[in-house]
């Protein structure tokens, strides 16, 4: 099938300042029916008055004939951008914070915005991240109105009065998409000092990235480059430890206390850091609404919000209840036993891996030893993509009702099998067999592989996309010649109508789910059993540097440009890490414990009550100092909680100013309308 393009624009949205710059595109599906197409257009142009956006927006229809005779389809896209002042008051009333001139940043208002900095020039106020961001709450916020009762053109498809009609647009498909436009000069300059390889032991361009992505995604990569950089003193040791010939109970203690100790600090500077970046990004109070949508898929009968009135699909709780328990638990719970199962038969085909190495010790059966940790390591790979659908799916089945409650329940049920999973085998090894040769080879071969086959997917795959990438831009260069025959935008460049026709083909980012999960397993294979394979941190450092470099390259080209999101941490995978801290006090404690040579210095008659309480012990004097890191380390740096503390007063002191010139103002009102009173008396 060959595609012929014919780009058309509607000339009643022309800007007669100069040529029109699209900042975020919504592309429909072929099979998408006119009469919905026209009337949310109508929609993003109507005036806010009359339930609308007030945006502008060009149309271009993209037409794809084919070579069976069958009738040509065509596309729509709606490229959307919005004024300055149109701009300004979508960040009021998103209460957007920026820079003041007295140094904190503080909500946007139109009425204050001459003290804003960089208010002199307002066009480039708002970085283009910023506009995007906020044109898209704008469409979202084009609500349902009590005569919309359903979607033009699909009957079956019911809207409730104030509800979103983008995200039911998305949810059935009628809207395929909605994404950012990237600026192709500023992401220029942000790969060049972020992925090229002579910048691979370089800071990254943090303000940078928060400028172009956004502070979720941001956080996302200081994160990885803190964590990177806190591996560093393990992975010396742990060289130090692999050359030297030192071989002792107490060089594997000393090795896992300081694992655990340089964890937790590592956490709690992560949060100082954290809270540092998000202060001077102005995200440091973003906090979730009280008053969430429901999702767009969420499901159930029409009722009434007991807050704002409003009708609105309601579910019960007893019903989501049930279909957790009845159905979600039983399914999670056979997905971790067939990863027990799965764990069991590797173990069978290592005991005959063994069994053939000790009747031929030759080089090939020596190389079959490794095969089954290997086969082991792309199983697991395996399960887990494989659980991640099953995970989706079930939430989707439990139906929950906001978005926040919905990413953290599957981010639960990813965590709960990836652990058991990926670490699974070695508890097993570890507890169960007691075999430490065992359990160092089993976990730098685990290690080693999931994280070769992890590189061949970060590093190799995005090579293949790119060049994917490259003839996508050839058709589009291709499809430039019709464009520039058919034009009838005069103020849309064509090169601009390109660049959005190869960007809605590229990959869309999913967000840093995956990129955090993956974290939390290696961050799980460096510390949980870290005495038995002190290696792990140098695997883990050599992998990081070129997972910074790799994740960069893809979003830089590989990636559509995703909207920037506010985020004031990294919400609950900070917990889960701090979780595996803790799991990993346990397993460590016990691991040293089990050794034999620890067994030796003990008294020969110790009961087996006696070893337990001293192994209790001993975990809770590791755990205490944890804590006491912990709390010795303030989460928020001092310096940070004067400003706030300073910024909070000085708000206070100019309400306080405003109320007190606003009774003055009063008072002076009502001398005004009784002096005339009191001279008639007179």
């Amino acid at each position: 099938m060959e595609a012929q393009n014919i780009y058309h624009a509607d000339k009643n949205h022309s800007d007669p300042a100069g040529l029109f710059e699209p900042l975020v595109v919504l592309e429909f599906s072929a099979t998408a029916k006119r009469s919905s197409v026209e009337w949310l257009l109508a929609k993003l142009q109507a005036l806010k008055t009359d339930g609308g956006a007030d945006l502008a927006v060009r149309t271009l229809y993209i037409e794809h004939s084919s070579d069976n005779h069958e009738e040509p389809a065509v596309e729509t896209m709606l490229l959307v951008t919005a004024s300055t002042e149109r701009l300004l008051l979508a960040a009021e009333m998103m209460e957007m914070k920026k820079k003041h001139k007295d140094g904190f940043h503080r909500e946007v208002t139109v009425q204050d915005i001459e003290n804003f900095d960089g208010s002199e020039d307002l066009g480039s106020f708002f970085t283009q991240a910023e506009k995007q961001r906020l044109i898209f709450k704008e469409i979202e916020n084009i609500r349902a109105g009590e005569l919309d009762q359903h979607v033009p053109g699909y009957e079956n498809i019911k809207l409730y009065p104030g509800k979103s009609i983008i995200k039911k647009y998305l949810s059935r498909r009628i809207l395929l998409q909605i994404y950012p436009v990237h600026d192709s000069e500023a992401l220029k300059r942000l790969g060049d000092e972020w992925y090229q390889p002579h910048k691979a032991f370089s800071r990254q361009p943090i303000d940078k990235i928060q400028k172009y992505f956004g502070e979720k995604i941001t956080l996302y990569f200081a994160f990885l480059g803190l964590y990177t950089v806190s591996l560093i003193p393990p992975a010396v040791i742990g060289v130090i430890y692999f050359v030297t010939s030192w071989r002792s109970v107490y060089r594997e203690a000393i090795f896992a206390i300081f694992n655990l100790i340089w964890s937790t600090i590592f956490l709690e500077t992560w949060k100082r850091y954290c809270v540092e970046l998000t202060y001077s990004w102005g995200t440091i109070n973003t906090a979730v609404s009280k008053f969430e949508e429901p999702r767009a898929n969420f499901y159930g009968t029409l009722g009434r919000n007991p807050v704002t009135g409003k009708p609105e699909v309601v579910y019960p709780k007893w019903k989501r209840a049930l279909r957790f328990y009845a159905v979600t638990v039983p399914v999670i719970s056979l997905c971790l036993f067939v990863a027990f199962l799965v764990m069991l038969f590797y173990f069978w085909m290592q005991k005959w891996a063994d069994s053939l190495h000790e009747e031929d010790k030759g080089w090939i059966s020596f190389m079959l030893l490794f095969v089954p940790t290997a086969i082991y390591a792309v199983i697991i790979g395996i399960l887990n993509s494989i659980y991640r659908i099953v995970a989706k799916k079930l939430n989707d089945f439990e139906n929950h009702r906001l978005d926040s409650s919905y990413e953290n329940h599957l981010v639960l049920k990813l965590i709960l099998f990836d652990f058991v999973n990926c670490f699974i085998c070695l508890f097993y090894v570890a507890f169960y067999l007691q075999d430490r040769a065992v359990l160092k080879s089993f976990l730098s071969t685990l290690l080693v592989t999931q994280q070769v086959i992890g590189q061949i997917r970060e590093a190799m795959v995005p090579f293949l996309f790119l060049h994917r990438r490259s003839k996508q831009l050839d058709i589009a260069l291709k499809k430039r010649q019709v464009l520039q025959e058919n034009d009838e935008a005069l103020d849309v460049d064509a090169s601009v109508k390109k660049k959005v026709v190869v960007e809605s083909s590229m990959d869309k980012y999913e967000g840093t789910m995956d990129d955090y999960l993956e974290l939390f397993l290696q961050f799980g294979y460096v510390y949980l059993f870290s005495s038995a394979f002190p290696l792990a941190a140098v695997w883990a450092f050599l992998n990081n540097v070129t997972e910074i470099r790799c994740d960069a390259f893809k979003m830089c080209r590989i990636f559509q440009r995703p909207f920037s999101e506010p985020a004031s941490s990294t919400g609950i995978w900070q917990i889960a890490f701090e979780v595996i801290g803790v799991i990993s006090v346990l397993t460590n404690c016990a691991l040293i414990g089990m050794d034999p040579e620890v067994q030796k210095l003990l008294p020969s008659d110790i009961t087996a009550i006696n070893m337990v309480l001293i192994f209790v012990g001993v975990e809770h004097i590791v755990l205490a100092i944890k804590m006491a890191i912990s709390y010795f380390i303030p989460d928020v740096p001092r310096w940070v909680e004067v400003n706030l503390a300073k910024m909070e007063y000085e708000t206070k002191q100019a309400l306080l100013k405003e109320r007190i010139a606003t009774a003055a103002r009063k008072k002076q009102m009502l001398r005004i309308f009784k002096r005339p009173a009191r001279d008639t008396m007179q």
